[in-house]
Formats: structure tokens, sequence, C-alpha cells
């Protein structure tokens, strides 16, 4: 009748019923809990400045068809905007909805110093000044500048290149980590 020692211990009137309840028990709110900590992990780890995510240049004071603004949030860690020879520059972001920012990372070559100022308006006007940095100049090297944002609502946000380390300056990235809290409207 039976095959073998675990089948005739596995059909027992004794044993099947307690060891099946039991690993249903122990196992289905394991995989519950994790997948519920991806989804929100995953929630907060958006970057909001690519263009696969909505947002967009709309400003940029100088334009080079080799090197266009919107190569800034395209993603591709090969492409750069590049101003023209005077300063200050700046470029404008969309995000199209209104987001909360925790951490920003700007990748650059030769940026001596960056404003960033943020607006929560439905247009980009109404801004204030948020952050001001100098940044190291690193030979041969991208500059990774990494700020961890406080108060970090916004729909737009202002790059002012103020000064650099040479006559022109290029921005390779814009990051911004954190998550959409609404739609404009």
């Amino acid at each position: 009748m039976y095959r073998n020692q675990w089948e005739k211990h596995i059909h027992s009137s004794d044993t099947a019923f307690p060891a099946t309840l039991h690993l249903y028990i122990s196992f289905c709110p394991l995989i519950t809990r994790s997948r519920r900590r991806v989804k929100q992990f995953k929630m907060r780890k958006v970057d909001l400045c690519l263009s696969s995510e909505g947002t967009e240049v709309i400003l940029a004071t100088s334009s080079d068809e080799k090197h266009p603004p919107e190569n800034i949030i395209d993603g591709n860690p090969e492409t750069f905007w590049t101003t023209t020879g005077m300063f200050p520059q700046e470029f404008i972001i969309c995000f199209h909805k209104r987001v909360r920012i925790e951490r920003l990372v700007i990748q650059s070559c030769f940026v001596r110093t960056l404003q960033i100022e943020k607006s929560t308006s439905k247009e980009p006007d109404s801004f204030e000044q948020w952050i001001e940095r100098d940044l190291v100049h690193t030979e041969g090297q991208l500059q990774n500048e990494e700020i961890m944002a406080n108060d970090g609502h916004a729909t737009y946000l202002r790059f002012i290149i103020t000064s650099a380390f040479d006559h022109f300056a290029s921005v390779y990235s814009v990051s911004a980590e954190g998550i959409a809290v609404s739609n404009l409207s």
C-alpha cells in the first residue's frame, strides 16, 4: 500500500494535517512581508530626473546640437550638456508633478560654483534659493556632488552655474532620488 516509510508517515492521520498547516502558516506571512518591503523600497528609489519618468529640461541658456540640455536627463553616462564660455549658465528641470526629493547627485566637469533653486508653482516661476555648493576640481575625472536634500518639495528645479574652473563647463547628469507626491492639477 505505501511505497516507503515517509509515505506511510505522511498519510497517517496523526501528522498529515498539523504538518501541512504548520508549513502554510509559517511560510505565507514571510512571502507577503518580503514582497511588501520590496515594493516600498522600489518606490523610494525612483530617479525623478529621467526623461523616461516624464521629466523635461524646459530651459537652458546655451545649446550645442552635439551636446543638448536633454542629455542631462537621458540616463546615458556618455552624454552631457555643455555651456558656452560665459557665466552664469542655467537650466531648468520640470517634473510635471509635485515631488519630494531626498537626495541629489550631480555629475559635472569644470563646475566651480553651483546654485540650485526650487519652485512648487504650476509654472516655472517663484523660485527660492535652496542649495549652493562650491565644487572641488577633479583633474581628469567627473565631479560627483551628492547632496542630501532638506525640504525637497518641488515641481521645478533651476540649476545655476555661477562660475567654472575653465571657459566651458559640462553637466553629465542630475539624479534626484525621491517620490512623486501628487500630480499638478
